[in-house]
């Protein structure tokens, strides 16, 4: 990933019944990662979620509901990118260790993301470095 970041599209499985999205597989990892932490976050509008960077963590996003700005710094080559992603666009959003990452509710519906983490949380041993990157 070059720019420490990736976006996936994914493709649902629709019937009529609803749809199916599959946001990681096992075949997706790479040697020696497993998925440790997975959550829901939901926030209001203009409420910013994020704003730090990780060391050793990877982290998949998934947009369930919402439209979010998304800011994301590679602190390594200082590219600094925003993009905005929907629960419509089908994408998943892939951040690697040392890439600053903010996400912000724009809408006045609440956002609601997917989060899931190669690294659990532990407040005594954490691999979260604030860095403000979005307002």
């Amino acid at each position: 990933m070059e720019k420490g970041f990736e976006l996936i599209a994914i493709q649902p499985f629709e019937d009529k019944r609803g749809s199916l999205k599959k946001i990681i597989m096992k075949s997706q990892l790479k040697e020696n990662e497993q998925i440790e932490e997975a959550y829901l976050l939901y926030s209001e509008k203009g409420s910013v979620r994020g704003n730090h960077y990780h060391k050793k963590t990877l982290e998949y996003f998934v947009i369930v509901s919402g439209f979010a700005k998304v800011a994301l710094m590679n602190l390594e080559t200082k590219t600094f990118e925003e993009i905005n992603i929907s629960s419509s666009d089908n994408l998943i959003l892939i951040v690697s260790p040392n890439v600053v990452h903010a996400f912000k509710n724009v809408e006045d519906l609440p956002l609601i993301m997917l989060a899931i983490s190669t690294r659990e949380y532990n407040k005594l041993d954490t691999d979260t470095f604030p860095m403000e990157i979005l307002h």
